[in-house]
């Protein structure tokens, strides 16, 4: 909660009465763990952020932005969420030293990992690749995965504490809101009408894959060298890589065999539904960051995705 004093003083010097300007409204910070008030100099009416951090001894403390005036919050209030009585993490404690820190993800696409560059690959690849990408609707999504994202860690946390893990849904007083594959498909492009993926597909071919751990040496043993000709091997694993690496984010901070599969069965012009692929990842991740949130675990969920 935050409150603000201010106060007036009149001078009489023979000239009628001067009302200074009133000195700068102290904000109070109520600490709902510790019952405590917290005067802090640094905070401003105008602060922006979702989440403000404030610290009481060594422990990191925050509470929700950004500090408006009281009659500007009263006229949005119809509007802040409130799930009272939810099992959401806005109703619980957790530590968000992850949020304070900026580092909220264990991992994040890597384009360009100790100096090989992801975007030099697809440059080789796509004078004679185009066509098959364009056949599985990921070209124009594969043209987007050389720009490094921009993510803003306090507004992800704000919005995690009304996320519902049953529902997959962020659950505000109009109703639940969340994404969907019109979502998915408006911001990568992908195509929503391909068929599922579903365990009985296999590939119809064996392809050698340096599977080598770090993303480096996995870019710096599969690219081919310039003027060589691409071949089956070489396609297959840099479908591997931006799947791994870049699309998808996984967890591991190495290089999985999990999307190789995928990879081989783009590689033969499968058309896969990767938006629900997609979709369902996002899901997954966000119940599992609300987990460590709530059990005060490492943050182990995968990119920004």
């Amino acid at each position: 909660m935050a409150g603000s004093s201010s106060q007036t003083t009149t001078q009489d010097k023979g000239k009628g009465h001067e009302i200074t300007p009133p000195p700068p409204p102290a904000l109070h910070i109520l600490n709902q763990v510790h019952d405590k008030v917290i005067d802090d100099p640094h905070l401003q009416p105008n602060e922006t952020r979702i989440l403000i951090p404030f610290t009481i001894g060594t422990n990191m403390n925050c509470f929700l932005g950004p500090i408006e005036t009281k009659e500007k919050a009263n006229k949005k209030l119809s509007f802040f969420p409130s799930a009272g009585g939810e099992d959401l993490l806005i109703n619980q404690s957790f530590n968000i030293s992850h949020f304070v820190n900026q580092k909220p993800f264990r991992n994040n696409p890597k384009i360009n990992p100790r100096g090989y560059d992801f975007t030099a690959w697809y440059r080789r690849l796509e004078p004679t690749k185009s066509a098959d990408w364009k056949a599985l609707g990921i070209h124009e999504l594969l043209r987007l995965s050389h720009f490094s994202l921009t993510t803003y860690p306090w507004m992800i946390g704000a919005v995690t504490c009304f996320w519902n893990r049953t529902t997959n849904n962020f659950h505000l007083p109009c109703g639940m809101i969340g994404m969907s594959l019109l979502d998915v498909a408006a911001i990568t492009g992908l195509p929503i009408k391909f068929p599922d993926c579903i365990p009985d597909m296999q590939s119809k071919h064996h392809y050698n894959v340096v599977l080598t751990s770090p993303y480096s040496e996995f870019i710096a043993h599969n690219m081919g060298s310039e003027g060589a000709k691409v071949t089956d091997n070489e396609h297959v694993a840099f479908l591997f890589y931006w799947l791994n690496a870049v699309l998808f984010c996984s967890r591991s901070v190495q290089m999985s065999k999990f999307f190789l599969p995928l990879a081989a069965l783009l590689h033969e012009g499968k058309s896969i539904n990767l938006a629900k692929l997609l979709l369902g990842h996002i899901f997954e991740e966000f119940g599992q960051l609300v987990c460590d949130l709530r059990d005060n675990k490492i943050i182990s969920t995968g990119g920004p995705l």
